[in-house]
């Protein structure tokens, strides 16, 4: 299982996670373009589920690896002002290493971690989880969920997002649909000598789908889809027992 990760997370770190090294904020870039800014780059480090809401069980643990893809509007001057020389991209994607751990009383803790090799840029973050329904074979889960995370190692600006998600899901077979919404407060602050901005404090709703299929023991593979101002995707593959 160790190897299968880091080879996973090898992968998908050494693909997606450069543009943070492109972030210069420019002198053009006014109070309101900073908070649109940082809106979309927040909802891109939060800490997403990326898994039903049925717990693990005292015994159970998952691991994986994992990349989330988020739209932002690449065309806006914000962004053109955000990166440097106005080099923007269409999408930020983040690789991830997700680790969830089953607790009694239905209670399941978690935490991911990033890093964008070369640089000393690093996201990460923690996450609780409470089913009040576990499910069953004919009850759905439902859980709610609240999760932090912070990204470090940038100069120009300093992010971080708490959320909190209320979520439901039914197996069926090996496949366990799940769907949710989620309430995100994206806090933001610059560090740049060429600005001076106040310090953003954003609350975004979201609504969000994803499907898990476990073909084999052990593994699983999840999609899942943030819908909303912001739109993300996520793929992840992981080992759950």
């Amino acid at each position: 299982m160790k190897k299968f990760l880091l080879v996973a997370a090898a992968i998908l770190i050494s693909t997606v996670t450069s543009f943070a090294k492109d972030i210069k904020l420019d002198p053009g870039l006014t109070q309101d373009m900073f908070k649109s800014a940082t809106k979309e780059l927040g909802v891109a480090l939060a800490f997403n589920p990326m898994s039903p809401a049925e717990p693990l069980g005292i015994t159970g643990f998952d691991a994986a690896a994992e990349v989330i893809v988020t739209e932002i509007n690449d065309d806006k001057d914000y962004w053109k002002l955000t990166f440097k020389n106005g080099d923007t991209i269409p999408t930020i994607p983040t690789a991830r290493i997700h680790l969830q751990k089953g607790l009694p009383f239905n209670i399941d803790v978690g935490a991911m971690y990033s890093s964008v090799p070369s640089t000393d840029i690093k996201l990460w973050g923690v996450e609780v989880k409470y089913a009040i329904l576990e499910g069953g074979i004919t009850m759905p889960a439902i859980s709610i969920r609240g999760a932090f995370s912070k990204l470090e190692g940038i100069d120009e600006i300093d992010v971080n997002t708490y959320s909190g998600d209320l979520m439901i899901s039914k197996g069926f077979l090996f496949l366990t649909p799940y769907a949710g919404i989620t309430m995100l407060r994206v806090n933001a602050s610059e560090n740049s000598d060429l600005v001076t901005l106040d310090d953003v404090h954003e609350t975004i709703y979201r609504g969000l789908l994803g499907l898990q299929v476990s073909p084999l023991p052990l593994l699983n593979i999840t999609v899942e889809a943030s819908i909303g101002e912001v739109k993300q995707y996520g793929l992840k593959l992981g080992l759950r027992f």
